[in-house]
C-alpha cells in the first residue's frame, strides 16, 4: 500500500502550493531550523527539493537531499538546473542510506509516517543517528500520532486526514485537492507517539521534543478571524527536534 510517487510527482509538488504550506509548514519549520551558516545538510525524503532548497538558502555550507522516488529526484534536479545552488540529489530508499559521513544537521519532511512498523521507524532513526555527527540536530515534521479531527476537518485547507487509526502500524490516507478537480492520495502509516520516542531512543537520539502547530503572523493578519482555528485545535502534524547523543 505504500505510495508510488513516481506517478503522482508533479501533482505532489502542486499540493506544496496550499497556503498552509507556506504560513504553517514553511513558517515553523525556518524557525526550528534557523542559522545554518556553514553546517553540512542531509535532507531526508526530499521530495522534489521543497524544504532542501530552503536549508540552502538558511546558509548551509552543504546540502543533500535524498528520496526513494526517481521522479521527485529528477524534479529536483530540473530545479538546481534551472537555478543552481549546489545541492546534490541522490535517489534511495532512506532504510537503505549509507553515505559513510556525517552532517550538522538531519532534516525529514513527511519521512517517519511511511514506517509500517516500531522495526521499521527504529531502522529509520538509526540510520538518521548514523549519519549525524554527535550533539548534531533531528529535527522535521511528520503526521500527528495523537491527531483529533474527523475526516473534513481539514478540508478548508485544500485537504482530508483519515482519523488517527486506533492499532500500530495500521495505514490512514491524505487527499489533497488540487485545482480543476483534481485529487492526489497518499498513504501513511500509524505509529504511536511513545513507539516513536523508544525508536529514538534505542538510536541514541535524545531530547525528543514535540512542537505545537504555529502560524506565521502574516497568516494571521491576512485570513479571517477563526479561519485557521481547526488547524490549530486538531492538530493534522507535528514538528520535532532531537539531538544525536554526544
Amino acid at each position: 500500500m505504500t505510495t508510488d510517487y513516481n506517478g503522482i510527482a508533479a501533482e505532489y509538488r502542486r499540493a506544496k502550493l496550499h497556503p498552509w504550506r507556506q504560513h504553517i509548514e514553511m513558517f515553523m519549520l525556518s524557525e526550528l531550523v534557523g542559522d545554518l551558516s556553514g553546517m553540512r545538510v542531509l535532507d531526508l525524503a526530499c521530495g522534489e527539493g521543497f524544504h532542501t532548497r530552503m536549508l540552502r538558502y538558511r546558509g548551509a555550507a552543504q546540502v543533500m537531499g535524498v528520496d526513494i522516488s526517481a521522479a521527485m529526484v529528477a524534479l529536483a534536479n530540473e530545479q538546481e538546473s534551472k537555478r543552481p545552488l549546489g545541492i546534490d540529489y541522490i535517489r534511495c530508499d532512506v532504510r537503505e542510506l549509507a553515505l559513510a559521513k556525517q552532517f550538522d544537521l538531519v532534516f525529514a519532511s513527511y519521512l517517519l509516517n511511511y514506517a509500517e512498523s516500531a522495526d521499521d521507524l527504529s531502522l529509520m532513526c538509526q540510520v538518521v543517528a548514523d549519519h549525524l555527527k554527535p550533539g548534531g540536530r533531528f529535527i522535521g515534521i511528520n503526521s500527528n500520532p495523537d491527531y483529533s479531527g474527523e475526516l473534513l476537518s481539514m478540508r478548508p485547507y485544500g485537504f482530508t486526514r483519515d482519523p488517527a487509526p486506533t492499532e500500530e502500524g495500521m495505514p490512514f490516507s491524505y487527499r489533497f485537492f488540487l485545482p480543476g478537480d483534481q485529487m492526489v492520495a497518499i498513504t501513511n502509516y500509524h505509529l504511536s507517539r511513545q513507539t516513536h520516542e523508544q525508536a529514538f531512543k534505542q538510536a541514541g537520539l535524545t531530547e525528543l521534543q514535540w512542537l505545537e502547530v504555529q502560524v506565521s503572523p502574516a497568516a494571521q493578519a491576512d485570513y479571517l478571524p477563526g479561519y485557521w482555528d481547526a488547524f490549530i485545535q486538531y492538530k493534522p502534524v507535528v514538528c520535532f527536534q532531537s539531538h544525536r547523543i554526544s
